[in-house]
């Protein structure tokens, strides 16, 4: 019974296992004349060009081509993996789109739409950053808890949702509507002429706190620059009043990005739990590289 057991549970772990790239880098080009709708949930570096040929190239293992799905199904095109890949380097994807509408981002990616000259366009991202630029009369932006970075996307009017923590760049000259969960982040590259809906609530509220800094977010980088691996807790304001934190490790050596308000503490914590200040993030560390312990 027991080498039954054994055996089965290797066909099961055969079953589910990883197919591994062969290292042959190879690229292919397919025609995606009808594609106006895109979900990517595929972890590739995308780029997309409203002002390029229909095709998509896809570089990558040459025995892992066949494994990634780009069937077209009525417009639409859910970019994906049909077994579990493992290539050997980042898959690299150019996609020509003249008739694209849509686009869904699923996956921690970062995806460039550029030369956008639609009438209206769909960003949403559920997941990773959209990157988008070109012009369009109307942007419909979403997301949960992605990134639509519109900054060089003009556009006449906007409507947002985010429903999570997602945040939204918008660059509207005329107006920006939209719905807006407690947690969502939106920024106005300029002052559209009319604001409605939650964006106008977020965007006054914004505005009355921006005579205090301790509560902004800022992107930071932070260091443990020991020989230790280490444990930190971090714990930060809010500007509702409220705080987050948790805990995490990290090796020594390594640095990682966040975002955090600032007023935020880090502690080092020890094997009995007690807990040493280490830094304190200030506006001047905004951009910057923090290192954890003095040198």
């Amino acid at each position: 019974m027991k080498k039954l057991y054994v055996l089965l549970m290797m066909v099961g772990m055969t079953a589910i296992a990883q197919v591994k790239g062969n290292k042959e880098i190879s690229s292919v080009t397919i025609p995606v004349n009808n594609l106006t709708d895109l979900e990517m949930a595929l972890y590739a570096d995308v780029e997309i060009d409203q002002n390029a040929t229909a095709n998509m190239t896809i570089t990558t293992d040459g025995n892992l081509l066949s494994l990634i799905d780009t069937e077209i199904v009525d417009g639409t095109m859910k970019l994906t993996q049909k077994e579990w890949i493992q290539p050997s380097q980042g898959i690299k994807i150019v996609i020509g789109a003249p008739l694209l509408k849509r686009l869904q981002v699923d996956v921690h990616e970062t995806v460039l739409f550029k030369n956008i000259q639609n009438q209206e366009i769909s960003l949403i991202a559920i997941l990773g950053t959209i990157k988008a630029s070109g012009t369009t009369n109307y942007a419909r932006i979403s997301g949960e808890a992605g990134i639509v970075d519109a900054t060089a996307l003009q556009t006449e009017e906007a409507y947002v949702n985010i429903w999570g923590n997602g945040k939204a760049i918008v660059n509207a000259s005329q107006i920006v509507d939209g719905k807006l969960d407690k947690k969502a982040r939106i920024e106005l590259v300029k002052q559209p002429k009319e604001l409605k809906g939650d964006v106008k609530r977020e965007v006054k509220k914004s505005t009355s706190a921006k005579g205090s800094d301790k509560g902004r977010y800022i992107d930071i980088k932070i260091k443990n620059n020991s020989w230790n691996r280490n444990h930190f807790v971090v714990k930060g304001p809010k500007k509702d009043g409220g705080h987050f934190g948790y805990g995490f490790p990290m090796m020594p050596g390594t640095v990682k990005k966040e975002r955090w308000t600032i007023g935020t503490k880090v502690y080092k914590v020890n094997k009995l739990g007690i807990k040493k200040l280490l830094i304190t993030v200030t506006a001047k560390d905004e951009g910057n590289t923090i290192k954890l312990f003095e040198d």
